[in-house]
């Protein structure tokens, strides 16, 4: 028996089997051609698939290309379905039994303003757009359709973007205090989720098609995701739950859990090792979720920071029941072929936690490990 046997079992996410426990993170490469995949990107991806990972998100793909955190970040469209069909056929060729998720996004106000067009729900800032009631519906509409295409590219499933500062987890906010029917009540708040995924279920050709979503439990910020009010910084997670709860009473097959904003609150998102003991912080947001979560499997963040010791803890939040599934971001990057030299007890490049890649993303440049380049 290895010696984390746990991580190497299977389990169901879905209708479908998972072969293990491993989940690779969806993390931006910053490196799409006009928002196809390119080569650049292909090769990122095809690599991942000789890693053996149980589950493989690719990275936040935008709806559309006027909402883009990053110069070059891939677009999910019909220009470029075509460039999303190849990369699912090219991984699947290398390892058929790893399930393939897209991410799907709107950028929202992390649109970058020399590239994009960043948009606002409440409070526009100077340079964003403060979206109408259309135009939201508009978005809503994109998001069902970017869904439906990524069945077309033969993917097992997507990843509903609810997290991290981005427009999808916008919506969820106390601070969300618009006046029509997106914002104000928790009805309104979750109604983007809610609705579009109804209308999703009802497109899908395949009943064994995979919705699930990554979620911010607590960002960190005055009336962001984990707070009682818009105006309240204090963590306070009850509304988080009872949106958990719908997501499982809408049949979601899985929730992500994470926390924080990138570039506001980073290192909630992304322990770094000053702060490596908010760690314990996301694990506590997945024991909590595991609660409301019902027959949803539940995946655990901020594992990368532990470096080798991330596949004990891996192990024991498993067996504890806390969650379903580990999920690694930065480590990724820095061993995309992790759970296979695990398996076979080779030696593994662990991720130095030094942020390079993080500051190649800040500058706009092609995402890697600066570390362990490939």
């Amino acid at each position: 028996m290895h010696i984390y046997n746990t991580l190497f079992t299977q389990t169901t996410v879905g209708s479908r089997i998972a072969k293990n426990r491993f989940v690779s993170q969806p993390m931006e490469g910053n490196d799409a051609d006009k928002g196809k995949v390119s080569p650049r990107t292909l090769q990122r991806y095809k690599e991942l698939a000789q890693g053996n990972w149980g589950i493989i998100i690719v990275e936040a793909l935008s709806i559309n290309a006027n909402s883009l955190a990053r110069k070059n970040q891939l677009v999910l469209h019909e220009s470029t379905l075509a460039s999303f069909k190849n990369l699912i056929a090219e991984m699947k060729a290398i390892d058929p039994d790893t399930l393939i998720l897209l991410q799907i996004t709107h950028s929202g106000r992390k649109s970058g303003k020399a590239f994009s067009h960043p948009t606002a729900l409440y409070e526009p800032e100077p340079g964003e757009h403060l979206l109408t009631t259309e135009e939201i519906q508009q978005i809503q509409n994109e998001f069902i359709h970017a869904v439906l295409l990524a069945e077309q590219t033969g993917a097992d499933g997507v990843d509903f973007k609810l997290c991290h500062g981005y427009l999808g987890c916008e919506f969820l906010r106390p601070a969300n205090i618009r006046e029509d029917k997106w914002g104000g009540s928790l009805e309104n708040r979750t109604r983007f989720f809610r609705e579009a995924i109804i209308a999703i279920r009802k497109e899908l050709t395949s009943d064994t098609f995979i919705l699930g979503s990554r979620i911010s439990y607590y960002e960190g910020i005055r009336g962001g995701c984990g707070t009682a009010a818009a105006d309240d910084p204090v963590e306070n997670l009850e509304e988080m739950d009872a949106i958990i709860s719908m997501m499982a009473e809408l049949n979601f097959d899985y929730i992500n859990v994470s926390a924080g904003i990138p570039g506001v609150t980073s290192e909630i998102t992304r322990p770094t090792p000053t702060s490596k003991w908010f760690y314990l912080h996301q694990f506590r947001y997945a024991r909590r979720a595991r609660r409301f979560a019902g027959s949803m499997k539940v995946i655990g963040s901020a594992f990368s920071v532990l470096q080798e010791g991330s596949l004990e803890a891996g192990v024991e939040n498993i067996e504890r029941g806390d969650i379903d599934f580990v999920g690694w971001g930065r480590q990724t990057l820095a061993d995309p072929l992790f759970p296979k030299k695990v398996l076979l007890q080779e030696s593994v490049d662990y991720c130095k936690l030094c942020s390079g890649c993080s500051r190649l993303m800040v500058k706009q440049e092609p995402v890697g490990c600066i570390i362990f380049p490939r």
